[in-house]
């Protein structure tokens, strides 16, 4: 009989058992794994003692690539650590998700946008108003916004313009709607300042014999669009501007009228008094 040699397993107090002359005996528990996965399975019992003390479950992982991977139940292996190295993706700027969420825009769309409107922040409320105002009329919001996108990263894309001085006073003399206000803005600013000028006198004339102002501003975008003269304005509309103006100068010129008869019947009346007063003298005197 040959000499026993030590164990360090399951067959004595440390290990692996058998007799020397029949050779090693196959190892079991906590010495299998290490005898399967060397380093690895040593590695795995000491950073996790649940495997240490099921050797079973332990084998069980080094035999599966992706569990052995992932380095145990801790989830501390090269599968994790390639997960936290993962990039985020960017964040969506919270106006544009606005819009995008007002139009039912997919998520996609609102990181291209928001990717473009960071070279865009000198007119970035600007941009958002103008895209707020052609989507709401769009059948399709999200083909439009891709087309507007577009004109964006080319250059050609225009926000919305604010009415300036002279414009601005025309619409509040005429109380024109904001749409009105802001359709005349954008078409305006395509022309220079004397252009700009010489329309204005000639929007002015139609707006100032119109019922309704704002309609009639609709009306003339086409021929201002295409650059085209707006033409003779007809004749003032009962309750237009022009109209009010006329019976207020009518009711003024009436008004002075009445005054200077008045005036006359005042004096006439005063010249019959100091007649009479006169008449009554002479005759107190004889």
């Amino acid at each position: 009989m040959g000499r026993k040699s030590k164990t360090i397993g399951g067959g004595g107090p440390e290990g692996y058992g058998g007799d020397e002359g029949d050779g090693a005996a196959a190892p079991s528990g906590a010495g299998q794994l290490l005898h399967a996965g060397g380093l690895q399975g040593l590695g795995m019992l000491g950073a996790n003692p649940l495997l240490a003390a099921n050797p079973l479950l332990a084998m069980h992982m080094m035999s599966n690539p992706l569990l052995a991977g992932a380095g145990g139940v801790g989830g501390s292996g090269k599968g994790a650590a390639q997960q936290d190295n993962t990039p985020f993706a960017p964040l969506i700027d919270p106006d544009v998700q606005e819009l995008c969420d007002y139009f039912h825009i997919e998520e996609r769309h609102a990181r291209r946008l928001t990717d473009v409107m960071k070279k865009r922040q000198g007119t970035f409320v600007e941009d958002l108003e103008r895209l707020y105002d052609v989507l709401e009329r769009a059948n399709s919001p999200a083909g439009l916004l891709v087309v507007k996108m577009r004109e964006m990263e080319e250059g050609t894309f225009v926000g919305k313009v604010k009415a300036d001085g002279p414009l601005a006073a025309v619409s509040k003399k005429y109380k024109l709607d904001d749409q009105a206000e802001s359709k005349l803005a954008d078409i305006l600013a395509r022309y220079d300042d004397s252009k700009r000028k010489e329309y204005l006198v000639e929007i002015e004339r139609h707006l100032e014999v119109s019922s309704r102002p704002s309609a009639m501003a609709m009306m003339l975008l086409r021929k201002l669009g295409e650059g085209q003269p707006l033409g003779r304005p007809g004749p003032p509309a009962p309750g237009s501007f022009l109209d009010r103006m006329q019976r207020e100068r009518s009711d003024n010129h009436r008004g002075r009228d009445d005054d200077r008869d008045r005036d006359r019947d005042r004096d006439r009346r005063d010249r019959d008094r100091d007649r009479d007063r006169d008449r009554r003298s002479r005759s107190r005197r004889r």
